[in-house]
């Protein structure tokens, strides 16, 4: 067995005085990394999400609640129900970094950990090559990323799940298995219950892991030479990430590419960028007005812009103390019945003054943030209604160009 670590970049990353979260559904591989942080001495805070799939989901909650306990570390089950819309396994992975996230802002964690090991990793590296995927595709999963503006670790990458496995046997810890992950109908499964067979032609786990390293070093570099391009050629306006429409033409397709799935991901909070195909189409002519991946891409006054799409946040609600859209927070005369939604068309019509004045176009004006106490519009602060009320954007340059750098 080679005793199992957690990367010491990751170890150093947490805060000596902070809490960090960790997702824990009481299979081997999150046991695994709940035991590694314990022995590691940090503070921690656990959640669990039932899918509500499998009866015995509950009861596995439950026995992690009791190993949570046992080591005086809070633990709350986040219940997640599907509604049978779209791909299950898509909306799952959605849902439950939804209330993940919604969990950490709640819990006052610095960051959340995930259990995805090396197998992982060789897994989604598998997938790629099954789609014809490029750099990006093929360099594996991400260490972090930023989900509704909670970053998400995976401190285990490096890590088999057998030597995981190992290490909770000989420390007496006991795990479950979810037998979905034995389910063929599932691409990834697929791919793993096929890893033998890619061992007896020559082709190890290890080895495989070290590609992954070339490419993620490819693509750090790659990145880096895009954030230095971007600099001076781009802003944030009104929550709309704006850039220099020639010089976005001026670039190469690849370059295109690149920019635009960053930005897609940055203002949508989305941790996976979207579909190649899509993307393409999109940018076959970036002169068009655009819906993608929860963002509206358009060109305005040389600029060309990406802000969200109405449609996307519509129904989405927060209380006005809390954070919406993943990027909003309001300071003002705050209530228990105050939230944040999107102005939308009831707000302009409250609002009464000229959208046109706002320099953007009306799809745009829709999507701005606005607090409401029921049906009342109580501030605009983005169009001037109110002075009691201020709405910052928790994203910045420089949390863009840090955003670009780690994608």
């Amino acid at each position: 067995m080679i005793a199992p670590t957690l990367r010491d970049d990751f170890l150093s990353s947490i805060a000596p005085d902070g809490v960090l979260g960790v997702a824990v559904s009481g299979g081997g591989d999150s046991m695994g990394l709940l035991h590694l942080l314990l022995r590691a001495g940090v503070s921690l805070a656990v959640a669990t999400v039932n899918h509500n799939q499998r009866e015995e989901a509950a009861a596995e909650a439950d026995a992690v609640a009791a190993f949570c306990a046992g080591h005086g570390v809070p633990h709350e089950v986040l219940q997640w129900h599907w509604d049978g819309q779209g791909n299950f396994q898509d909306q799952a992975r959605r849902g439950r970094y939804g209330l993940l996230a919604q969990w950490a802002v709640r819990a006052g964690v610095d960051a959340v950990a995930l259990g995805h090991t090396g197998d992982d990793n060789i897994e989604t590296f598998l997938m790629g090559l099954s789609r014809g995927a490029g750099l990006d595709g093929l360099s594996g999963m991400r260490p972090e990323f930023i989900y509704d503006g909670v970053r998400f670790c995976r401190p285990l990458l490096d890590t088999r799940r057998c030597d995981l496995r190992d290490m909770l046997r000989e420390a007496g810890v006991s795990w479950s298995d979810d037998p979905s992950n034995d389910d063929p109908s599932y691409h990834r499964i697929q791919v793993r219950q096929n890893m033998d067979a890619l061992e007896a032609a020559g082709i190890l786990p290890e080895q495989v892991l070290a590609s992954l390293g070339n490419l993620q070093a490819t693509r750090r570099d790659v990145n880096a030479d895009l954030a230095r391009a971007v600099q001076g050629r781009f802003k944030i306006d009104r929550g709309d990430l704006c850039f220099d429409a020639e010089w976005v033409g001026d670039i190469s397709p690849e370059s295109q590419r690149r920019l635009l799935n960053c930005a897609l991901q940055f203002v949508a909070g989305r941790e996976y960028p979207p579909r190649g195909s899509k993307l393409g189409r999109v940018l076959a002519d970036l002169r068009q007005k655009s819906q993608l991946h929860g963002c509206v891409i358009y060109a305005n006054d040389g600029l060309l812009r990406v802000g969200r799409e109405y449609g996307a946040i519509a129904d989405l609600r927060a209380p006005s103390k809390g954070l919406w859209d993943g990027r909003w927070r309001a300071d003002g005369p705050h209530s228990d019945t105050t939230e944040m939604r999107a102005l939308g068309e009831a707000g302009l019509a409250q609002w009464g003054g000229d959208w046109r004045d706002t320099g953007l176009p009306r799809h745009a004006v829709l999507a701005l943030a606005s607090v409401w106490d029921g049906d009342a519009l109580c501030a605009a602060p983005l169009h001037g209604l109110s002075d009691e009320w201020h709405l910052e954007l928790k994203q910045s340059d420089d949390a863009y160009i840090e955003f670009v750098l780690s994608h």
